[in-house]
């Protein structure tokens, strides 16, 4: 006869097991319970929503049916999975949701998404590099996170749900500022939060800088001596190149055409404008494609200096070809009625 495991043996097994199947276990085998939650659940994403958990692209959630007398029941599911746990009837399904991950003491997570707070247990603590407040103030989803996490490699944010967030930016290195549907009076926020002297490296959805923007900005970079490193990017779905006004800025700054160097060029167009920093590095404005859909993100970065130069003939005439082949066209067009 086969002796049982230990609870140091068991904690052992769970330690190396997929996240998923310690889920699944702790589902259908009470007894493991507690061994199982004694050990960090680490998972590589976790989305908190209204009547649902997703962790790792499984989703759990909470549906109710009535069986052949007429009482309502609950039940829980693992979608893909044809077993059922059933329990008495309670008044909100979040509650249930939230036995999920009840009793844990830590949960290790690489990406974080809270859509909704109301499923996540009151006493757990969750530990992440990521986190994606959705459309909820941040100040509601905070209390979730273990403070071992800050800084965050990387923070989104409604910029219209948390208004005081300039009290949240020394919490992330990297910053990314959005909203559901633009309003152009967030623009003073946004701007508020560009200025602060403890910015991190932020990304703008949906937003784009006007000219005298775009110069502050810099200016303001110079003023704090910004580290090589340090960038903005804005991205923007209704057009390609979400920087309107390049030649007022041009101006205001001594900027300059300029072209990366091949020992920096890394799938970037190698176009570029270089605005003078000091005496170490140059302000750098570029373009990126996103990957097979093309979309295009603009880039503001501090790099080292002679990361740009000026071009070789190859790179201006790759530039002028596209005015060239419209004057071609033009000439093949005209020139029969001129004959």
């Amino acid at each position: 006869m086969t002796k049982p495991w230990t609870y140091l043996s068991l904690k052992a097994v769970f330690q190396y097991m997929d996240g998923n199947k310690r889920l699944e276990l702790n589902f259908h085998c009470p007894a493991l319970r507690s061994a199982e939650c004694s050990v960090p659940l680490n998972l590589q994403c976790l989305t908190f929503e209204k009547e649902k958990i997703v962790a790792n692209g499984v989703c759990y959630k909470v549906e109710w049916y009535q069986n052949h007398k007429g009482s309502k029941k609950w039940r829980q599911k693992k979608w893909g999975s044809k077993k059922w746990r059933r329990q008495k009837k309670v008044e909100s399904k979040s509650l249930r949701i939230k036995t999920i991950l009840d009793d844990r003491k830590h949960v290790r997570v690489e990406i974080l998404k809270v859509h909704n707070s109301r499923v996540i247990p009151d006493n757990l603590k969750i530990r992440t590099r990521r986190l994606d407040s959705g459309n909820l103030n941040l100040e509601r989803v905070f209390p979730f996170i273990n403070r071992s996490s800050f800084p965050l490699r990387e923070l989104r944010v409604n910029i219209a749900k948390t208004r005081n967030l300039e009290k949240y930016l020394g919490f992330t290195q990297t910053l990314i500022l959005f909203e559901a549907n633009f309003d152009r009076e967030n623009a003073g926020l946004v701007r508020s939060v560009l200025y602060d002297p403890q910015i991190p490296n932020i990304v703008l959805e949906n937003h784009f800088l006007t000219s005298n923007t775009t110069v502050t900005l810099i200016q303001n970079w110079k003023n704090n001596q910004k580290e090589i490193g340090t960038f903005l990017t804005m991205q923007n779905k209704y057009c390609d190149m979400p920087f309107p006004y390049l030649d007022e800025t041009l101006e205001n700054l001594n900027g300059r055409i300029a072209y990366f160097n091949y020992s920096v060029l890394q799938n970037l167009n190698r176009s570029c404008i270089s605005f003078p920093f000091n005496q170490t590095s140059e302000v750098v404005l570029y373009s990126i494609k996103d990957g097979p859909s093309g979309k295009r993100r603009t880039k503001l970065e501090v790099m080292p200096i002679g990361s740009t130069g000026p071009g070789t003939f190859f790179d201006i005439f790759i530039n002028l070809l596209p005015l060239f082949l419209i004057f071609l066209l033009l000439t093949i067009i005209l020139l029969p009625s001129i004959l």
